[in-house]
C-alpha cells in the first residue's frame, strides 16, 4: 500500500455517487417525449376549462347585505356567496367589526380578530362553567356570611 495520499481532481469528485444525486439528472433533452400521454399523473383530472355539469355559471350573487364586512377596502367587491348565518354578537362581535373596518394589510386588523376569537372562547368556557360555578359561589358566600 502506497503511504502517500492520492490527489483527486474535481471531475473525479463530481463523478462520485453522492454528488450525482445532488445534480440534475443526465438525460438527453428529448427524453420522455414519446411516452404515452395517458400515463401522465394529471391525466384523469385534466379537462378543458369549462363549467362542471349541473352548475350555475356565472355564479349568482347572494341577495341581501352581509352581516359582517369582510374587509376594510371599499373598492374590493364581496365574493358571490358570503356567510350571514352567524352574525357577530357581544364583545367579541364588536371587536371583530372594528377589525373589519381596518384594511387587511394592517397588523392591527389581524390582532383584533385574534383578540375577538380569544374573547369568544373565554365566553364559551364561562357559559359552560357558570351553571356549576354560580351555585358554588353563592353557597360559599352564604356560608361565609353565616360564620361571620
Amino acid at each position: 500500500m502506497d503511504p502517500t495520499p492520492r490527489v483527486i481532481t474535481p471531475d473525479e469528485v463530481q463523478r462520485k455517487s453522492g454528488y450525482q444525486s445532488v445534480g440534475p439528472p443526465k438525460r438527453p433533452p428529448w427524453w420522455g417525449i414519446d411516452r404515452d400521454p395517458a400515463r401522465r399523473p394529471g391525466v384523469p383530472r385534466m379537462r378543458q376549462p369549462q363549467p362542471w355539469p349541473n352548475t350555475r355559471f356565472p355564479p349568482e350573487r347572494q341577495p341581501g347585505t352581509p352581516a359582517v364586512f369582510k374587509h376594510g377596502r371599499p373598492n374590493k367587491p364581496f365574493p358571490p356567496v358570503f356567510g350571514t348565518s352567524c352574525p357577530p354578537r357581544g364583545l367579541s362581535g364588536a371587536i371583530r367589526s372594528v377589525a373589519y373596518g381596518l384594511p387587511d394589510h394592517y397588523p392591527t386588523h389581524w390582532l383584533l380578530l385574534l383578540l375577538g376569537d380569544r374573547i369568544e372562547s373565554w365566553g364559551t368556557r364561562a357559559r359552560r362553567i357558570l351553571p356549576v360555578a354560580l351555585p358554588v359561589a353563592i353557597l360559599g358566600f352564604l356560608v361565609r356570611r353565616a360564620l361571620a
